[in-house]
């Protein structure tokens, strides 16, 4: 039986202007990252990871969420982390930290039981074996209960993302590309849910390789075809992968023409060092078709260029960004699956012991 309940609150209306400009961070991990000892520090001085965050300027926070992480009978047997992080309970409480320091909130749901992107995902176990028309009722029940029980606690999010980087679809196979009429009925559901829960809500359909504006158009094109509803284009852009800035701003430029859309850079990030702090091997290895140093200086002169695209969007229609996981320092126990280190330790915004890096200062003034 889901918790879901309808709500009055009026639709999202468009804004523009500096104010109201997201500068967001990703900080799904920071629990873990706390419970397994780590620390952060500003100047030398000992603070709040979320505070350090205040300070500088940010003033949004997302955070993912898993159907039943830890569950050591499903896949990936083993290796996501015993403790279930991520979960609703989870979500919940760092959601309410956040609420609390004043942080708008962005939840990214995965809908699988693990990490989902463009290369896997899978579908959560409890679903495994639904045919289309259970998993969407499925799915709306389950997003109905995250945001119900947000909602109970005072949080209501900004933003929804109904999947995270879904370029090649999410509950697979049911949700593929290659199907498109389950993967859109799948998207609708989600829709339904979020808005049931709170109408104000905007619901953000995200894809990854934020470049590549081929992509992006034959996928919207196709999930409107479908009747897909949405309320913001959420892009990655990791110049590792998904292009130049250049090839970022005209994607950018077409699709606000194109869709008339807010757009937000959900993920990013640009590496700090090449040095690893610890056993598991960096993700971030090159800069792509970006040339900035690989220095704290240079995450600056990254972030500065990609603001200065994302506010030159056309009608105010570049939304902001989140930084993906900038407190993802390596703490034993706090890796990316089960017995595994951090992948992430060289493209955060601070040092490997925690300490702010100076690219941090650069927020504030954005």
């Amino acid at each position: 039986m889901s918790l879901c309940t309808a709500t009055t609150s009026p639709t999202f209306v468009h804004t523009t202007g500096a104010s109201s400009f997201i500068k967001g961070a990703d900080v799904s991990t920071l629990l873990q990252i706390e419970d397994k000892g780590g620390k952060f520090y500003d100047h030398g001085v000992q603070k709040d990871g979320l505070q350090i965050l205040e300070d500088h300027g940010f003033n949004a926070i997302r955070i993912k969420v898993w159907n039943d992480p830890g569950n050591p009978n499903y896949y990936p047997a083993n290796q996501s982390d015993p403790h279930g992080y991520n979960n609703t309970a989870h979500v919940v409480e760092l959601a309410e930290r956040a609420k609390r320091k004043g942080f708008r909130i962005m939840i990214d749901f995965h809908y699988s039981d693990w990490w989902a992107d463009p290369g896997k995902q899978y579908t959560p176990h409890a679903w495994s074996s639904m045919d289309v028309s259970s998993m969407s009722a499925a799915l709306y029940d389950y997003t109905c209960d995250v945001l119900s029980a947000l909602k109970s606690n005072g949080v209501i999010p900004e933003w929804v993302q109904v999947g995270n980087e879904i370029t090649n679809g999410m509950c697979w196979d049911t949700g593929r590309t290659s199907n498109w009429n389950d993967l859109a009925r799948l998207l609708k559901s989600g829709y339904n849910a979020v808005k049931t829960v709170n109408s104000s809500t905007q619901v953000v359909l995200h894809l990854d390789h934020g470049g590549n504006n081929s992509m992006f158009r034959a996928w919207f094109d196709n999930a409107i075809a479908r009747g897909v509803q949405f309320d913001v284009i959420g892009m990655s852009y990791y110049p590792q992968w998904h292009g130049s800035l250049t090839d970022l701003q005209n994607n950018m430029n077409d699709l606000q023409s194109r869709y008339d859309k807010d757009i937000i850079i959900v993920e990013t990030a640009y590496p700090w060092t090449w040095q690893n702090g610890d056993s598991e091997a960096n993700a971030i290895t090159s800069t792509g078709l970006v040339t900035y140093p690989v220095s704290a200086a240079g995450q600056k002169q990254f972030l500065d260029g990609l603001v200065g695209r994302i506010k030159a969007v056309p009608n105010g229609r570049g939304a902001g960004f989140f930084y993906w996981e900038p407190q993802w320092i390596p703490v034993a126990g706090a890796g990316w699956k089960y017995g595994a280190g951090d992948q992430w330790d060289n493209a955060t915004l601070f040092d490997f012991e925690g300490n702010a890096l100076s690219s941090i200062e650069a927020i504030s003034a954005y």
